[in-house]
């Protein structure tokens, strides 16, 4: 028993459909934008867990995003009026802490009267 081919139209249109989705370029990694979709949740933990294990609070993180392909997250921590940019290598738990800037609080300014 033969199965039936489907019709004309119907198999221009599929072959139409095919060579254009053959024809799409690949989608570059995902890099620069800060969404959850490079901030994997178990990832976000294993580093929070890190950072504890390190002596920093998990709370100083600003910012981070995960690179997959290196196996590392990078980011900034705020602690003790220090701005500090990290880099945390999974496969090893290895931080390393680079000071970015730091801030000194003085008095407030008073207005003179």
């Amino acid at each position: 028993m033969q199965q039936p081919r489907p019709a004309p139209r119907l198999k221009a249109a599929l072959d139409q459909i095919g060579a254009w989705v053959l024809d799409q370029p690949v989608p570059q990694p995902l890099e620069g934008q800060c969404c959850d979709r490079l901030r994997p949740h178990q990832i976000r933990r294993e580093l929070l867990q890190s950072l504890e294990a390190s002596g920093l609070g998990s709370d100083n993180v600003v910012e981070w995003r995960w690179d997959a392909r290196q196996g590392q997250a990078r980011g900034w921590l705020w602690q003790a009026g220090a701005l500090q940019r990290f880099r945390w290598w999974r496969h090893s738990g290895q931080l390393t802490l680079h000071e970015q800037l730091h801030c000194i609080t003085t008095a407030p300014l008073h207005a003179l009267t």
